[in-house]
């Protein structure tokens, strides 16, 4: 960028030395007159004493012989002096020998003042004559000063000085200006147009303009250059951290979506597909949970090596954080049916790969990924949008069990559209009172109606009813069952309550609440049942709670003391979908139970199937030993039912009695029309 002449750094010091040097020139001027005016003072005296003395014996010999001619020569010999306009010689007599004027000089005011101060006392000389050799006094010879042509005379020597002083000091300036330019500014230029010059062609800086030598700009270069090198790397760590994972070295989620970007714009130009994988680790939370951080670190950095091993100068691989990986293959074929072929083998390799046992810190591991892709057409928008539909995906095969991969499908948009809209509907859902209980009875074998399973219902504004199996996951994913738990609880409460203070039947023996495994690891659980009781004065007897086999999975020591605490309340404990665990048989005999509730998965086709009939028929026998009740879940016809009276179970549960009903609905059935369930079983 030019500079302008006036602020020019040169500019300014010619400015500030040429001033200083008028200003000290006139100053030092001024002073030099006041002295020379002072000198000048003394040595008018002296100067013209020595006159008169030089012309005092031809005077002196003129006067003692009265000699007029001789007294007129050393008159004309005085006024030829300049300085001198009157001159008279008087004898012994008083009387005028000879005398002689000349025209005085014009008069201005300067050299008035110049004169006044100079003569103030010095105009008029006399001296007297005397002869010798008895020196006689024989007569006095006496002049007049031109005190305007002495002031003149000084005026113009102290001109003469005053400019001969300017105009030395203005050449040494300029002198000192032409140096300094030389020295500083010139150079000074030079450093600053090879600095501009620098962040357009980095080369630069390996040439600076000036050779480095001991003084100041070398020091200057030295660590300008050293500074430049240190931004660089600076830059260079900068554009890593904006750019890559620290952790991995993979390209992150900045850097990945600019070569989403430039990828799709190169898919539109091109006839060609691409493809994205998403994918993150099956179970990672609980490698870290278990074995630490730094183990699972070590995992994602070896996870990233293994996933690098697909990469090559078209395909991209990047960690958007966590255990997210993604790898990008701009070009993966050129038909789609091909791209999902291709698509399908990469993704086989990618997950075998990864199920490789890693040996990390002394641990090892097995894992596994799962897999969304999303094909890249010409037609594709943004790369959120592709990392969306790849995300969508990967819910999908999460969702499948894991180790697996799925392709984005424009239904499972719609299927994540449901579920945000469920997500975001849960934060108000319950203060609107869009949820409400739904009540299943449960019969003995007389037809009696021994107790419910209340279950939550949600009527959507929007979406109308949303079944549990939508909306219980994603509660338990987003955590807001804490809130969706309490209030089932709190509800089914104070519903129990009122049926009492209905003349509730004395069958009636327990309402039984399912209990979310996330809302049962909660640490205050166990004390806000407890107050919630006490608030909504429910007796302890008529409440049972409902688990699963995964309620224990995460700390079964706590989970037990849980247990032991819930029936020292009173309350009764059930464990559901018995028959679908792993451990159920060890956890019968660990844990004091009170219901066993067998899943419907075995009692559906019961009649037809010998083995679930068994199976069945082992757990109500084990039942039996162990004093616990049995219920049969997901009853649905007469056949089923039959099977069951067959084997000797107790109560049941399912559409073969009634469906789920409302509050009102149920209050209906069992205060009213309690015959009704007695009917069915006539009819079995």
């Amino acid at each position: 960028m030019a500079i302008r002449i006036k602020d020019r750094a040169s500019v300014k010091h010619a400015q500030t030395i040429i001033a200083a040097s008028l200003i000290l020139s006139l100053m030092f001027g001024i002073l030099q007159a006041f002295l020379d005016l002072e000198s000048e003072k003394k040595q008018i005296q002296q100067r013209f004493s020595s006159i008169l003395l030089l012309s005092h014996d031809p005077a002196a010999q003129a006067a003692y012989q009265l000699n007029s001619p001789l007294a007129k020569q050393v008159i004309k010999g005085l006024l030829s002096h300049p300085d001198i306009i009157k001159a008279e010689i008087m004898d012994d007599f008083n009387s005028q020998l000879a005398s002689d004027t000349a025209q005085p000089s014009d008069e201005n005011q300067l050299t008035k003042i110049i004169a006044t101060y100079l003569f103030s006392e010095q105009e008029h000389l006399e001296i007297p004559l005397t002869f010798s050799p008895k020196d006689i006094n024989v007569g006095s010879l006496s002049i007049s000063l031109d005190s305007q042509a002495v002031a003149k005379s000084f005026i113009a020597r102290a001109t003469n000085v005053f400019l001969l002083s300017l105009i030395k000091n203005l050449i040494l300036s300029l002198i000192l200006l032409a140096f300094f330019y030389m020295v500083l500014t010139h150079p000074l230029t030079k450093l600053t147009l090879w600095i501009s010059s620098i962040k357009y062609d980095n080369k630069a800086v390996d040439n600076p303009p000036l050779k480095i030598k001991k003084d100041e700009f070398g020091l200057l270069i030295k660590q300008f250059v050293a500074l430049w090198k240190e931004r660089e790397s600076a830059e260079a760590q900068l554009r890593e951290y904006a750019y890559f994972d620290l952790l991995t070295g993979l390209s992150n989620r900045r850097h990945l979506s600019d070569i989403l970007h430039n990828a799709i714009i190169k898919i539109q130009h091109q006839p060609s597909i691409g493809a994205l994988f998403y994918m993150d680790l099956d179970r990672f939370k609980h490698i870290n949970d278990s074995l630490g951080h730094a183990v699972g670190d070590a995992l994602l950095v070896t996870i990233g090596k293994r996933l690098s091993e697909f990469k090559n100068d078209e395909t991209s691989v990047a960690r958007l954080g966590g255990d997210e990986f993604v790898i990008l293959i701009p070009n993966i074929a050129k038909t789609e049916e091909e791209a999902h072929k291709e698509a399908t083998r990469l993704a086989n390799r990618i997950l075998t790969s990864i199920a490789e046992p890693h040996t990390l810190i002394g641990h090892l591991l097995h894992t596994s990924a799962s897999i969304g892709i999303s094909i890249i057409r010409q037609d594709s928008n943004t790369g959120q949008d592709i990392l969306r539909h790849a995300d969508i995906a990967l819910y999908k095969a999460k969702a499948e069990g894991g180790n697996t991969y799925h392709f984005y499908e424009n239904q499972l948009h719609i299927q994540a559209e449901q579920r945000l809209s469920i997500e975001q509907g849960l934060h108000s859902a319950i203060e609107n009172n869009e949820f409400y209980l739904a009540f299943q009875p449960q019969c003995n074998k007389d037809g009696d109606i021994i107790g419910a399973e209340c279950l939550a219902r949600w009527k959507h504004p929007i979406l109308g009813e949303i079944s549990p199996a939508d909306f219980i996951p994603i509660s338990e994913e987003t955590r807001q069952i804490y809130q969706l738990g309490d209030w089932v609880l709190k509800t089914a409460f104070l519903q129990i309550t009122q049926w009492l203070h209905q003349g509730l039947p004395h069958n009636f023996s327990r309402l039984a609440i399912n209990i979310s495994p996330i809302q049962f690891q909660d640490p205050n659980f166990v004390e806000r049942v407890q107050e919630l009781l006490v608030e909504c004065k429910c007796p302890p007897q008529l409440i049972e709670l409902e688990i699963t086999e995964s309620c224990l999975f995460k700390d079964e020591h706590l989970a037990k003391q849980k247990l032991e605490q819930i029936k020292e309340m009173g309350m009764t404990l059930s464990l559901d979908d018995f028959g679908t665990g792993y451990s159920s048989l060890r956890h019968l005999r660990e844990l004091t139970l009170n219901v066993i509730k067998i899943d419907q998965s075995l009692i559906r086709d019961l009649h037809k199937n010998e083995v679930d009939k068994d199976i069945t028929d082992s757990i109500l026998s084990l039942a039996q030993r162990l004093k616990m009740k049995v219920v049969a879940e997901g009853v649905e016809n007469q056949e089923e039912m039959a099977a069951l009276l067959e084997l000797g179970c107790e109560f049941y549960q399912g559409f073969y009695f009634s469906k789920p009903l409302n509050a009102k609905a149920f209050e209906k059935l069992v205060f009213e029309d309690h015959k009704a369930v007695h009917n069915v079983l006539n009819q079995t």
